[in-house]
């Protein structure tokens, strides 16, 4: 019986248009039943929606507004979903039927509630995309219909989409290319375009993030130091000696490892809330790009991507779009070694010179190690509005710059891709190497040791920040710590261990003193 009364909802259509009133024709009847289903939801919510304490007098309730005032909230849509999840758990040989039922609440709720109440924003996108997401949670097999959902809410508004939603499309995606409904260029094509959605949306909610900090908010100049991080992370200005620009969420970030701005969050109780929300949806979709990366991994071996591409650049050799997606994906999947990539790389750079073209050539000038003419190209490309071809742009003009041995450029140009990308370790690694190499500039063996112990400090704020890079800092630590001074020679030259100890010359850190074990 419950399952006639479910799936004839499936088949109906809805008896209210956008025009009528909100409670339909009969108010009086809907109300009841809001009331009814919403308060028998209620107990279902807090028995934690156990199967034993679900109602038939509240799925009838909620049946009837559902058909019969749809327009009267939006809670008939997400309560509805809770419904149709149970009874899909409940009886899975019905669950198509409760699949469709669930797409019709999408449709409608997108019909009815196309703006979100509460911002006034198109909601549109994010409807179709949970539509999409829900199809294929319920049954892989309907991966085609979920992946043309999930293509249109793209479409229709790529911001919209959450991380739940992306996964789903991508690996609808590459459900379609494994059963031969669609071509490996697909899987490549949605890669690049996600990775571009998450990315935009991690650039959205870091800039959301530096507007809380953007005005001083009235502290003072001291205050705003003491708060947010030592001038390692803010930048000075000739006006008032700080940028209070460059407090960036990388400032708060550093702030946040190393425990310096719980204070401010909890006297700015608001701020503090909107920055841990921002905080929570950034590492959100960190995760997301890097399952894209993951799913990605087995379409994107260099073999497989250069074949596939040069393929379609033989079709289409001006095609701007496509050469942009080429060197865009080769160097991510560090192919730049291939013919494909240089011939994309200049052929792109002919017919539109850009930034991304710019990056591509000092890409090609410094795998033939011209660094100097690399570094002119990567300072072109770091005027990019591209968040992460920006970091990676000075990233590489670190490593141009480290290689020209000018290594207090290095570190400063390493330290802007660090502002870029604060959740990237590899600019604190690279200014390890610098501080290391220059060790043997300093005669004083205690200085030279606490070199060493300031090239430490900077692997482990890189894997402290970082966890994808932890081998790398561990290897550079287990390395470094061998230059360390021995504890005799500490205290031969009147110093103690854990003393804090300036570094001079260009280094110019200040760093705690450690002995060799």
């Amino acid at each position: 019986m419950m399952i006639a009364v479910i799936f004839g909802m499936a088949m109906s259509v809805s008896a209210q248009e956008v025009s009528e009133p909100k409670y339909g024709t009969d108010s009086v009847a809907c109300v009841t039943n809001l009331s009814i289903y919403g308060e028998a939801y209620k107990q279902w919510e807090a028995a934690k929606f156990a199967p034993d304490a679900i109602s038939m007098e509240m799925v009838n309730a909620w049946r009837e507004v559902f058909l019969n005032c749809p327009r009267s909230s939006q809670l008939i849509y997400t309560r509805g979903e809770k419904i149709m999840d149970y009874y899909i758990r409940s009886n899975p040989l019905q669950k198509d039927a409760y699949i469709d039922t669930i797409c019709m609440m999408m449709d409608n709720r997108a019909k009815y509630f196309p703006t979100d109440p509460k911002t006034g924003a198109s909601q549109v996108a994010n409807i179709m995309g949970r539509k999409g997401l829900l199809i294929y949670t319920y049954n892989k097999n309907r991966y085609e219909e979920a992946y043309n959902v999930l293509k249109d809410a793209v479409a229709l508004d790529p911001s919209q989409l959450q991380g739940a939603y992306i996964d789903a499309y991508f690996k609808a995606t590459i459900d379609m290319v494994n059963n031969n409904k669609a071509e490996k260029m697909a899987v490549i094509n949605v890669y690049q375009e996600l990775s571009e959605v998450v990315d935009n949306n991690i650039e959205a909610l870091v800039e959301a993030a530096s507007q809380e900090v953007s005005d001083p908010m009235g502290l003072t100049e001291e205050e705003l130091i003491a708060a947010w991080g030592t001038p390692d992370n803010v930048e000075e200005s000739e006006e008032n000696g700080v940028n209070t620009k460059s407090l960036s969420y990388g400032t708060i970030v550093v702030g946040i490892v190393n425990g310096r701005v719980e204070n401010f969050l909890d006297s700015n109780n608001e701020i503090g809330k909107r920055f841990a929300k921002n905080t929570r949806n950034i590492t959100i979709n960190k995760g997301v790009k890097n399952n894209l990366d993951n799913l990605f991994s087995p379409f994107a071996s260099c073999e497989d991507l250069i074949k596939v591409f040069t393929a379609k650049m033989a079709e289409t050799p001006d095609d701007v779009t496509l050469l942009k997606r080429i060197t865009t994906i080769l160097d991510k999947k560090d192919c730049t070694d291939s013919k494909l990539f240089l011939d994309a790389a200049v052929r792109l750079n002919e017919l539109e010179p850009s930034p991304e073209a710019s990056y591509n050539l000092g890409i090609k000038f410094f795998k033939d190690r011209k660094y100097s003419e690399a570094a002119t190209f990567f300072d072109q490309a770091t005027k990019t509005e591209n968040n992460d071809r920006k970091y990676r742009a000075y990233r590489n003009l670190a490593f141009c710059y480290q290689n020209m041995g000018s290594l207090g450029r290095a570190r400063d140009i390493a330290r802007r891709a660090a502002q870029v990308d604060p959740t990237a370790g590899e600019p604190y690694l690279i200014i390890a190497q610098l501080y290391a190499a220059s060790a043997s500039q300093f005669t004083d063996e205690v200085e030279r040791g606490a070199v060493y112990c300031a090239a430490v400090d900077k692997c482990f704020k890189a894997k402290s920040i970082d966890p994808s890079v932890a081998d790398r800092a561990n290897r550079l630590i287990g390395s470094y710590t061998a230059g360390f001074p021995k504890a005799e020679t500490i205290f031969f030259n009147d110093f103690s261990e854990g003393q804090t100890i300036h570094v001079g010359g260009w280094i110019g850190e200040t760093t705690t003193l450690r002995s060799r074990k």
